[in-house]
């Protein structure tokens, strides 16, 4: 279809930018985002996306003329003013598209005036963007028709980064990825959801057989598993020499055939053993202590990884049952770094760790247990087929290491200076035209860039397949929950203290 022509300003068409007066057909649905084609010969045309869209009448480009319309309204009715109205539309031009060879390359060339402009074919978009057919279906280019379908190797094997407000949509769009993930049923996942989010909206019929939630609480670390260089990595402040002096008291319970044994006995031999300064020994106390404290470590493991894991299957490890960020980061740490050993060995499937509020576990200012074994895996986990998914409402507090090794990005509604700052630095492809558009993002709407895609594109979020509870929780329904929960707990309490007093 037709949508208009390419005219002559002083600076187009050009290599940067081409403007086009549309068609006046009233049928005729054109709108910012839009690809649009320009053919230059039987085999070449050039791929555009309407950036901007403005309204010209020549006959109001003089002050006088405004001025007299102003004056006299009845003028408007006796001099044909509409009909000197015209809508430009600005294009960017983003490649050029070799119909036969299906091969895409920069635009070398200007097009000419007078270029007739159609609405790109489904198909030219496809082979531009570098969609695949059978790949991951995330969403819908609205204007376009056309299906977002990305090749899951481009978009997860150099991992992949899910940024946005709270509320603009992030959760569910990485539900909508684990759906996808799920349906191609080969990789194995590890969800760890420090909300429950997940536990939610998958806890139906339709996934019983391909997804396990397991409960952080209820997640046992082996102690007799563990070297003392483990535990030191649960212990940030042990030094060398006080992890050494560790590593000697665990020899020695090996050699007293104790079988299982718990921090407790760690710290009754670490207080009779002779040669320990007193110094160290009171520190190395405190500290282990404090793991015990923690409740997740036991005289025996009460979890199998080997066969935690398999094709097709998603763990989801729920941590909202543990109240403090240094428990949910030791079980985020023993879990990561179990299966990622694991599939250095070839134990287990390839695997994607995805991480909600991955700022949490992996700050950039601050320190956390989790944060070295998050960095590990996002520098050299491409190698053993580990794919890493970060998602954060805060991308300025995620650590800039794990950050900048997710080479693809799906980045919904952004409105913080310093995130929209932080993401156009770590970002390769997103300029400032593109990071002015993400405050104005309505919710589920998208941005993809890096190596999922040929060119950074805005699409919308496609809806979810399944049936599990929203993740968003409705304020109003809950509020009414609680309210007639506690108006029946205190109505009870009150007939209790009734009677007893009558009694």
């Amino acid at each position: 279809m037709i949508i208009g022509i390419v005219i002559v300003t002083s600076d187009s068409p050009s290599l940067e930018k081409i403007e086009v007066i549309l068609e006046k057909d009233s049928s005729l649905i054109i709108e910012r985002g839009q690809f649009v084609t320009i053919p230059k010969n039987e085999k070449i045309e050039v791929i555009g996306l309407i950036s901007g869209i403005k309204k010209y009448n020549a006959y109001y480009e003089t002050l006088e003329a405004s001025a007299h319309e102003i004056a006299s309204r009845d003028y408007h009715n006796i001099f044909p003013i509409n009909e000197w109205e015209n809508t430009i539309a600005e294009i960017k031009p983003l490649g050029e598209l070799d119909i036969e060879k299906e091969v895409v390359s920069r635009v070398k060339y200007p097009v000419s005036p007078g270029s007739k402009v159609f609405r790109s074919s489904p198909h030219s978009i496809e082979v531009f963007l570098g969609l695949d057919k059978n790949g991951l279906h995330l969403g819908f280019l609205q204007a376009n028709e056309v299906d977002i379908k990305l090749n899951i190797s481009r978009l997860l094997r150099k991992h992949l980064a899910i940024l946005a407000i709270s509320g603009a949509g992030k959760s569910y769009a990485a539900s909508v990825l684990l759906e996808e993930i799920l349906q191609y049923g080969k990789l194995g996942v590890i969800l760890i959801d420090p909300h429950g989010e997940y536990s939610n909206i998958f806890n139906t019929s339709e996934y019983k057989e391909n997804i396990e939630v397991l409960s952080g609480s209820l997640i046992s670390i082996g102690v007799p598993e563990l070297s003392a260089w483990d535990i030191s990595e649960f212990i940030p402040e042990m030094s060398v020499v006080q992890t050494r002096v560790l590593e000697g008291i665990i020899t020695n319970i090996k050699k007293m055939n104790l079988g299982h044994y718990s921090i407790l006995e760690l710290i009754k031999q670490l207080e009779i053993t002779e040669g320990v300064n007193p110094r160290t020994r009171e520190a190395m106390v405190g500290w282990l202590l404090s793991l015990h404290r923690t409740y997740l470590f036991s005289p025996e493991s009460n979890l199998d990884f080997q066969n935690l894991i398999s094709p097709g299957k998603t763990v989801i490890l729920d941590l909202s049952d543990l109240q403090s960020f240094r428990a949910r980061r030791i079980q985020a740490l023993y879990f990561l770094k179990s299966l990622y050993s694991l599939r250095i060995q070839n134990k287990i499937p390839p695997i994607v760790f995805m991480i909600e509020e991955a700022h949490q576990f992996c700050p950039e200012s601050s320190r956390s247990v989790s944060k070295g074994i998050i960095e590990t895996i996002a520098r050299e986990g491409r190698k053993f087929y580990c794919s890493l998914c970060l998602i954060s409402q805060r991308p300025v507090n995620l650590s800039v290491t794990a950050l900048s090794q997710c080479n693809s990005n799906l980045i919904l509604r952004i409105r913080n200076p310093y995130d929209l700052d932080f993401i156009g630095k770590t970002s390769e492809g997103i300029d400032r035209s593109i990071l002015k558009m993400l405050p104005d993002l309505e919710v589920g709407e998208a941005l993809i860039v890096g190596e999922g895609i040929n060119y950074p594109i805005f699409f919308r979020i496609r809806a979810r397949k399944h049936h599990g509870t929203s993740i968003s929780p409705n304020l109003q329904q809950t509020a009414e929950s609680y309210a007639k929960k506690w108006q029946f707990n205190n109505s009870v309490n009150f007939e209790r203290i009734s009677r007893s007093e009558d009694k």
